[in-house]
This record gives structure tokens, sequence and C-alpha cells, in this order.
């Protein structure tokens, strides 16, 4: 039963896209253009990601300045109020839904160009291209790999390549952990997700103060950032924009595909989501030990608690936001639940505040005093 119903949901998910197809052409939406993603890897081997849209015109490469390129620049000045009307909030809305409402271009031939030579690859269903991709032992950093597509679109994808001496990484929840969503609150979220702008979307306290602690407090290579949410694909553009405005530490964005797919009727659960990357993350980085941030929300508490049951030794600490909406009942279940993983041998610490989880962190040796401080002034 569940394979037929799969079957009928993409089938019918093919004439909403058709019919979607049809009118985005009629307004003048002919042209392919690749939406990169951010990538991540090892200097032998990288993941690429990117989609492939029918947009209005032929999009240029993006300019890839070396500021653009830096995870360590100090953040800019707080972003600009954006003064709120009827008119401006019918112009968010638009855009909000323009994200969804979107033409894949399927089955396009796509090459990416990386140091030592040309991949050839195809889109699938969806418009995605998802490929590993082997290198010629590249100097961890940020890389830059070229994509041409069909009708001579084209983009610059960034791609981290994480240091293999690195100690460290950071593993972020993205809703209600970075980003104030009020995923619990339904309208609430609904609200956020559709008629606010990136420019008026708030962010955690000392989160991105915190980030950077986490990112700087190391005097050997760069600790990585990878930012971790079943929010879709979609909202990548939108979440790189937020991250890069206010400050926090440039990351891959690892999010989901919603819809039907053989795989399920809507998406990806969180738990086969987020479990599956950072078993992922653990096996591509064998050294590198794992700080995972998320909040009392929804299962961030569970899913990591099984990853520390199962590598106890690759997880250096766990961070949960007590989430604001959520019953004290919830919060007293994640208490108990971080006390039951620290028993078993991985710090676990569930958290009012970004000041908090500096403080405890820095106990552990995983932050300096400058990083606390830093996020204590962000607080102040």
């Amino acid at each position: 039963m569940s394979r037929w119903l799969t079957a009928v949901a993409l089938r019918l998910e093919d004439m909403v896209e058709a019919l979607i197809a049809a009118l985005a052409r009629l307004r003048g939406r002919r042209h392919p253009v690749i939406i990169p993603f951010i990538g991540h890897g090892t200097p032998s081997r990288a993941r690429i990601g990117a989609r492939i849209v029918l947009g209005e015109e032929a999009a240029a490469p993006p300019a890839l300045t070396p500021g653009a390129l830096r995870s360590d620049e100090e953040p800019s000045d707080d972003a600009p109020e954006v003064p709120s009307s009827p008119r401006r909030r019918r112009a968010v809305l638009r855009a909000s839904l323009a994200r969804f409402l979107t033409v894949e271009v399927q089955r396009a031939p796509v090459t990416i160009q990386v140091p030592g030579g040309e991949v050839a690859v195809t889109t699938n269903r969806d418009g995605y291209v998802d490929h590993d991709v082997y290198l010629p032992e590249v100097t961890p950093g940020w890389l830059r790999v070229e994509l041409a597509g069909p009708d001579g679109s084209s983009a610059v994808a960034r791609v981290l390549i994480v240091d293999p001496a690195a100690d460290i990484g950071l593993v972020s929840d993205v809703d209600d952990t970075i980003l104030d969503t009020g995923l619990t609150r339904g309208l609430e979220f609904l609200r956020a997700t559709l008629l606010t702008d990136v420019h008026e979307r708030t962010p955690l306290p000392g989160a991105a103060a915190l980030y950077r602690a986490f990112v700087n407090s190391n005097p050997g290579p760069r600790r990585p950032v990878f930012y971790v949410s079943t929010s879709p694909w979609n909202l990548h553009e939108m979440l790189l924009q937020f991250v890069s405005m206010r400050g926090f530490p440039l990351g891959p964005l690892l999010l989901t595909d919603w819809g039907p797919s053989h795989a399920g009727l809507f998406r990806i659960g969180a738990q086969a989501h987020k479990v599956g990357l950072v078993r992922r993350l653990l096996a591509e980085h064998p050294k590198l030990k794992l700080v995972l941030i998320g909040d009392s929300g929804q299962e961030d508490p569970e899913i990591y608690a099984t990853i520390a049951r199962e590598s106890p030794d690759r997880i250096a600490a766990i961070y949960i936001r007590h989430t604001t909406g959520v019953d004290l009942g919830r919060n007293a279940q994640v208490d108990e639940l971080a006390a039951e993983i620290t028993a078993f041998g991985v710090p676990m610490l569930a958290a009012d505040d970004s000041a908090q989880i500096a403080a405890h962190a820095a106990g552990l040796g995983l932050l300096d005093q400058a990083g606390v401080a830093a996020v204590r002034a962000e607080l102040a």
C-alpha cells in the first residue's frame, strides 16, 4: 500500500510541476539557472551539491572575492532595520513562495570542474546534483569549484576542505538553535517563514559569538562548522544570507528535499536525516571529534543521545537549548536525558542561554576564556 501511495504522490507531483513549469514559461522563466550549495570534504574527496531551476534570464557565475571565501572575518554591523508595510509584506510573501514554486530541470548534464580535471554528472528528477568527487590532495580551506550546465548556465560553488589535523568540529541545528523560527508554535513558524524578510529574522542571543568562540578557541587548524536541518534546500540561499549577515562562521548547510520520493511521501525524518549526516561526518573525518548543538523543541536531544551511545569517544560535548513554548515536562525529560548521557561518559548540558554553554565548554577545555567573555559581551 505504501509503495502505491508513493507512486501516486510522485505522479501527482509530476503533474503539478508540469503545470507550474507551463505557467513559469509563460511568465518568461525559460533559462536554466544553477543554484550552488556549499560543499564539504577532505583534501582527497569532497561532496558537491547544486540545483538547476528555470529562471527569467541566464545567471552569470557569482564573483568570489577573498572576503566571500573567508569564514574568519568579523561580523558586520547589525543588519539595518527594514520598515514594514502591507505592500512590503506582500512582496516578502511573494518572494518566500517563489522559493518553493520552482521549476526543476531534470536529467540535465552538469560538468564539475575540480583540481585535476572535470566530472560529468546529471541532475535527478528534482533537479539536484549531489556528487562525491576525488581531489588530488588539495590544501585545506575554501576551494572554488566551477559548475557548467545546459544552455551556457554556470555557477561557482564554495567547498569547505576540512584540515585533517583539526581537533573539533561543530554540528548545529538551525531552527530554534541559531535562528528563532517558532517551529514548535505552528502559526508563528509560518509567519516567520513566509512573512518575515531575512533582514528581520532573529538570531538566538549570543549564538553567533558562541560559534565564533568554538571556531577560534584553538591555536591549531581552524575548526569546521556544519549546519544540519530538516529545512528544505529551497531555503539554502536565505539561510546562507542569514548566517553571513549575523556573523556566524560560514559552513555547509546540510538540508533536505521536501516532497514525495521513493524514500517517503513527504520528506526524510529528522532521526534518519541528522543521524545519517553525523555518522557520515564521523566516517569522513576519523580524527575529528564533534560538538553537537540543538534545541529541546523537537528530536535533537534523542538524536544526539543516539550518536553519543554509538560513538562516545568521538563526541566532545552535546548542548541542548531549552526552547520557549514547550511544556515543562519536555524540559524535565531533556534534563534527565542529559544527566544519563553525561553519566555514560559524554558531557551533555541542557542550557537556557549561550553563556551557560560557553562556561560549560570552557570547563571542558573546548573554549578559552576570551571566547566566554565574547559571548557574555554579546549578551550584555
